[in-house]
């Protein structure tokens, strides 16, 4: 169970845990390349999580986020999603978006979704934006399948703040809570976030990020690297 916790499916721009309301807009695209590795109750897990996503409209998008996986030395393909991101409201400085979707059973053996079932999932999304402080917090929810101890109805909540200290330098802290997957564990595990943001030139982006646990139920430690491309197709 603690291995799911360490490989579960992140649904926000590389490298932080909450996701915002920008979409892409009409024609344009957006590939991240995310790269993690964890350690978690003795086990070295590798995760790579590339998402693809594609504007049909000026506050509407779609992507797609395969995975591939390496957990303890076996390795496979993992989960993929397939969503939708709509920002729904805007009146400076807040709006409010909803990204949406299912995570689909791609992987391989038992790196992924039990009984290969698809799971059903939700995120509300609200931003702020104070320039050069940028606010966004998360609620979201999961239905995965009915598996041996595993709870079925997972909640997420997450909280950031990044600091825009010029055009081309972003810094991250994120912090986020969930619902411990392990029916028979009460406590959520809590994870908090420290990244940077590197413009390169416009629409190429460097990040790094660190994840640690705030609690003894989350995976110990994670790295995380990314690379993020953007422009019209």
């Amino acid at each position: 169970m603690a291995l799911t916790m360490a490989t579960s499916a992140a649904y926000a721009g590389h490298p932080m845990l909450s996701e915002d309301t920008g979409t892409q807009g009409t024609g344009n695209a957006e590939l991240e390349l995310g790269y993690a590795w964890s350690r978690d109750h003795g086990a070295a897990i590798f995760l790579f999580q590339p998402q693809l996503s594609y504007g049909t409209s000026s506050t509407f998008d779609l992507l797609i986020q395969p995975s591939w996986t390496d957990v303890a030395g076996e390795k496979g393909l993992g989960d993929t999603n397939l969503d939708f991101k709509w920002r729904f409201y805007g009146a400076a400085p807040w709006s409010l978006g909803v990204r949406a979707g299912l995570d689909l059973p791609t992987a391989h053996a038992d790196l992924g979704l039990p009984n290969h079932k698809v799971a059903p999932h939700g995120l509300l999304v609200l931003t702020g934006d104070f320039n050069p402080l940028t606010l966004n917090a998360n609620l979201g929810y999961s239905r995965v399948p009915d598996y041996l101890g595993a709870r079925p109805n997972l909640f997420h909540f997450s909280a950031a703040a990044t600091y825009a200290a010029n055009e081309r330098l972003f810094f991250v802290l994120d912090a986020a809570i969930d619902s411990n997957p392990d029916s028979r564990q009460s406590t959520s595990p809590a994870v908090a976030l420290l990244g940077v943001i590197c413009t390169v030139r416009p629409g190429l982006d460097f990040d790094v990020g660190y994840r640690g646990r705030l609690n003894t139920v989350a995976p110990i430690r994670q790295w995380l690297l990314g690379i993020t491309y953007r422009g019209a197709l």
